[in-house]
């Protein structure tokens, strides 16, 4: 349950509400002008509030946007009862900050969101996820003297559609696809070297961890499932990270759980797909779903979604590429 609107007027300055308050806080705003105006009131008593207790805070303790309001105060600040001229126009500034400022605190409050769930999932049990791909986006047009990149010499990948992967912490990872002749495809890593086991020819085994995971989807982009730490991290430094309402789509969570959306936007002139969204339950910080869209894959970009099949602990050596194809199979090592 939502406190009262004033009681989340207070929060909202404290930097105490949930992703929740501030969408609350957000739709009472926009209900009525009087609560715009309510609002305006509450952020420049705030601001005389803050200047009373002296100058040093405001240069060593107080964020930017607190600045912000600061200044806005000081901007309209009479010593006598304000014009009506002047109370519209610190009424239209205040509403105006305050779109400013939410958007802070809410970017302010995903992050902080987005550290929880690393932190949460650093130790993850092993993980198994069911690849659906939702759209594919034709190459981008190069130009005629524009020499072809090595991804786009590499023959046609198997497709993504309906594939499984299976992860653990240590760049260990195994994902089976079929290729267009319906026959199994398998990739993998046990964290020591990484190999290959095509339905025809011989198994291919590299020392390279990474040699073999250009197909595993995030790895093009820096964005790798079997390092989940690494791959959230990511959205940090190259995303613009936010809270979103969930869509028509209902998600299964645990017993007694709601669940959450983050939204990841990329950045201008960074790397990655245009947008990762992560659905997940609000309490354990478990991922239930990931969404990428416009994922470089190759020469293709795709619209793709991960889904949580399950937790369970795979076989210790589930990730030897052993596990996966006949003992009687010609082994191949590249570098």
């Amino acid at each position: 349950m939502n406190p009262a609107p004033h009681d989340m007027i207070d929060g909202y300055f404290d930097e105490i509400l949930t992703p929740e308050q501030l969408a609350s806080l957000s739709d009472w705003i926009k209900s009525s002008p009087e609560n715009a105006r309510v609002f305006a009131n509450a952020a420049l008593l705030h601001d005389r509030m803050r200047n009373a207790m002296g100058e040093s805070a405001l240069v060593h303790d107080v964020p930017p946007s607190k600045v912000a309001v600061r200044s806005l105060g000081r901007l309209f600040s009479f010593p006598s009862v304000w014009s009506t001229a002047a109370s519209i126009a610190v009424v239209c500034f205040g509403v105006g900050l305050f779109w400013f400022l939410f958007g802070q605190a809410n970017a302010s409050a995903a992050i902080r969101e987005l550290n929880r769930i690393i932190a949460q999932n650093t130790l993850s049990k092993d993980r198994t996820y069911e690849i659906v791909v939702e759209e594919v986006y034709p190459p981008i047009e190069r130009g005629a003297n524009r020499p072809p990149t090595r991804e786009s010499l590499r023959p046609p990948k198997p497709p993504l559609d309906g594939a499984r992967v299976h992860v653990r912490e240590g760049n260990q990872f195994v994902l089976i696809r079929k290729t267009s002749d319906g026959l199994p495809f398998v990739t993998g890593s046990n964290g020591k070297q990484s190999w290959a086991a095509n339905a025809r020819g011989p198994v291919k085994v590299s020392a390279d961890i990474h040699h073999f995971d250009r197909d595993l989807p995030g790895h093009e982009t820096s964005i790798p499932l079997t390092n989940l730490h690494e791959g959230l991290g990511r959205l940090r430094q190259a995303y613009q990270v936010q809270f979103s309402t969930l869509g028509p789509e209902e998600y299964e969570a645990s017993d007694g759980e709601t669940v959450r959306m983050l939204v990841a936007v990329k950045k201008p002139k960074e790397r990655g797909p245009q947008r990762v969204e992560i659905a997940y339950e609000t309490t354990s910080g478990r991922i239930l779903h990931m969404r990428f869209v416009q994922m470089p894959y190759g020469p293709d970009r795709l619209d793709l979604r991960l889904s949580l099949v399950n937790e369970n602990d795979l076989p210790l050596d589930f990730f030897q590429h052993t596990s996966h194809h006949s003992l009687d199979r010609n082994v191949e090592t590249e570098n």
